[in-house]
């Protein structure tokens, strides 16, 4: 899957880097008010303080639109590998309609489709080795096909091979799009946006503030943690093939076809 180079950064990774940058951002933005801000020009309670209010306003609408699309694309992708599961099942059990010599043959080649499926999950996060599977599974799915072609011309199977070719060429499709799906995840300039937006809000927020004790350390490390968090979910749901959070529940579906052999 291409990614952009945001995208091959661990969110894990990325957050910790955005908690730590906001509250040195924060820090910093409060002594620049220190250092800039005379005590007798008073406090601000006008412009920037509205301006932070809109940054926050912002920056909520962002999050919320964001991870509204992640959490779309995560069910999607899940009633995707379930809907796959289901046709792989059907090519599987139209096998039955086939002389046993073409039906073994079928078998052969569909067990053999379906571990290099579940191996494309289970080894996503291996480029190296995702990219090989990549591979198997085309060729498979070509020896399929080719085997479909063939079995065709028989007078006798064309009926039953004109079904086997409808199904599989679902089966290719859904694929397609599962990959594409897969590989879409956060745009990076949505991402970068977020970042920006959150460390802006950090830097007013501490312009603004005219001391900062423990107290308020405290609820600023805990916003912090959460903002940092929240964006963390957001970019792990976009990244259902490597992230923390798997739709292991459509990837089931598709692991318990083995009982069909």
């Amino acid at each position: 899957m291409d990614k952009s180079r945001l995208s091959e950064l661990d969110p894990l990774l990325i957050c910790f880097a955005l908690f730590v940058l906001m509250l040195v951002v924060l820090f910093l933005g409060n002594r620049m008010r220190k250092r800039f801000w005379h005590a007798e020009e008073g406090d601000t309670r006008g412009g920037v303080n509205s301006l932070l209010g809109a940054l926050f306003g912002l920056w909520g609408f962002m999050l919320a639109f964001t991870f509204s699309q992640s959490g779309t694309r995560f069910e999607n992708v899940r009633s995707m590998i379930v809907d796959e599961a289901n046709i792989l099942r059907n090519a599987i059990i139209k096998t039955d309609f086939f002389p046993d010599s073409v039906r073994n043959i079928y078998r052969t080649e569909l067990r053999k489709y379906l571990e290099e499926r579940i191996s494309y999950y289970e080894d996503a996060e291996n480029e190296s080795v995702f990219r090989k599977n990549r591979e198997e599974l085309t060729s498979t799915a070509t020896s399929l096909w080719k085997l479909t072609v063939e079995t065709s011309k028989k007078t006798e199977l064309s009926s039953a091979a004109a079904g086997m070719a409808t199904t599989l060429a679902n089966l290719f499709d859904i694929g397609i799009k599962r990959e594409a799906l897969l590989g879409s995840g956060i745009p990076a300039p949505i991402s970068l946006m977020l970042i920006t937006l959150a460390l802006a809000i950090c830097l007013v927020g501490g312009f603004t503030t005219p001391t900062i004790k423990r107290k308020e350390w405290i609820v600023i490390a805990v916003f912090a943690l959460l903002a940092s968090s929240i964006l963390y979910i957001t970019m792990d749901l976009a990244m259902p093939m490597t992230g923390f959070i798997k739709p292991d529940t459509g990837q089931t579906t598709i692991v318990n076809l083995r009982k069909l052999f």
